[in-house]
């Protein structure tokens, strides 16, 4: 009972501080973390890998597929976040049992940052937003927010940092805005910060992504994007493209493909230092990749160049609406639509997915289960045979 009281009136004795089945001494306000001694268990979800990850961005489609993946192999992880934390509440099935945790932070606060990734050994970078907001521009997320947790990631002796970026990264292209995507450029100069503050660091450029809530297919079917002309009783669905999409080439790739080589990466003492380009197997014609959309959906559609000054005035007038009472996000932007006149090149100096062991899956199959559910009675007419399955895009050749 005296050494009860003591306890109660003294308060307990001091312990390290434990994170998961990781034990840290402080010295000198210096967090020291060695990992490599530490792995436990034959592999997955119930073991430890010696992975501690920060994941920056874990909220995105991406996101959610690599906390996936390196909660699969055993690994903890450290979310930061901002905003509502139960709309992270998925993200925390995906490890073992206190291996999934949250801490909010703040882009411009280094301590908030530094408190993230202070036990932490890997730290995963895929903030990035689509269009500029009251608050942040692009060069507030992509240039001094990239440059921020790079630099934070070296004071606090990270091992690796891989940092995503966005395929065309840097591209200044003026096809229908005259200063171009403020989002390739910013991407450009955020890989500089990112490398002049973390030399090792490795940087990925996916292109577009097909999958569930991604920004490519959902993006040409949305109705932003779609106009719809009516003539007597048909619908003519018409999307405008720059030269009809028929001069862009797209190689669009399956996040999971992309977030498997973020966790391969981790593991590959090679891949300090280097860009890889992360494209789908095949290259195709935007207008071939739109087309086959509609087809999909059993859906005629109309390409043409014409309406793109009515387009390009609907995105302007959504962007001032936006920014005028801060509500809805603009779905449609002229950054949008300069972004998508930009061809997927390949750089043959830079390497690809192929060097990270990952072999990029056909998005063809996927985009065929995307587009399932907008079928009109497609269930039944499969049942009785009748329902074509439309042939898939050509691929392009760029030898």
């Amino acid at each position: 009972m005296a050494s009860l009281a003591r306890v109660a009136f003294y308060g307990a004795p001091r312990v390290p501080e434990m994170v998961g089945c990781i034990y840290v001494s402080r010295r000198n306000k210096a967090t020291q973390l060695t990992t490599t001694n530490y792995k436990r268990g034959t592999g997955g979800r119930s073991s430890f890998s010696g992975i501690v990850a920060t994941v920056f961005g874990a909220k995105s489609t991406l996101g959610h597929m690599t906390v996936n993946r390196l909660g699969k192999v055993g690994s903890q992880v450290i979310i930061p976040y901002r905003g509502d934390p139960n709309h992270l509440c998925d993200l925390r099935v995906m490890g073992d049992l206190g291996q999934i945790l949250f801490h909010e932070f703040d882009l411009r606060d280094e301590a908030s940052i530094a408190k993230c990734m202070q036990y932490s050994n890997v730290v995963i970078n895929l903030i990035g937003q689509n269009f500029e907001t009251r608050n942040f521009s692009f060069d507030d997320v992509h240039v001094e927010g990239a440059r921020r947790i790079a630099k934070l990631a070296k004071e606090m002796e990270v091992e690796r940092l891989i940092h995503v970026s966005t395929m065309n990264a840097g591209v200044r292209s003026r096809n229908i805005v005259n200063t171009g995507s403020g989002f390739l450029k910013s991407k450009g100069r955020g890989e500089q910060a990112v490398l002049e503050e973390f030399p090792e660091a490795v940087i990925l450029r996916p292109s577009s992504f097909v999958d569930i809530n991604d920004r490519f297919l959902n993006y040409y079917t949305s109705k932003p994007r779609l106009s719809i002309n009516y003539g007597g009783s048909r619908r003519n669905r018409v999307v405008h493209l720059w030269r009809n999409g028929e001069d862009t080439i797209k190689a669009p790739v399956l996040p999971s493909d992309v977030a498997q080589g973020i966790v391969n990466a981790i593991a590959d003492p090679e891949a300090a230092g280097k860009i890889f380009q992360c494209v789908g197997p095949k290259f195709y014609k935007l207008s071939d990749l739109v087309d086959f959309m509609f087809r999909l959906r059993l859906q005629g559609v109309t390409l043409s160049q014409s309406g793109l000054p009515i387009v390009i005035a609907k995105a302007v007038a959504m962007e001032k609406v936006y920014k005028t009472i801060g509500f809805p996000y603009p779905k449609l932007t002229k950054d949008m639509l300069e972004k998508e006149t930009v061809s997927d090149v390949v750089d043959p100096s830079l390497p690809t997915l192929h060097d990270l062991g990952v072999v990029p899956g056909d998005i063809e199959d996927m985009m065929r289960y995307l587009n399932r559910p907008w079928l009109d009675a497609g269930i039944f007419k499969e049942r009785v045979g009748v329902l074509m399955q439309p042939k898939g895009p050509a691929p392009v050749s760029l030898e």
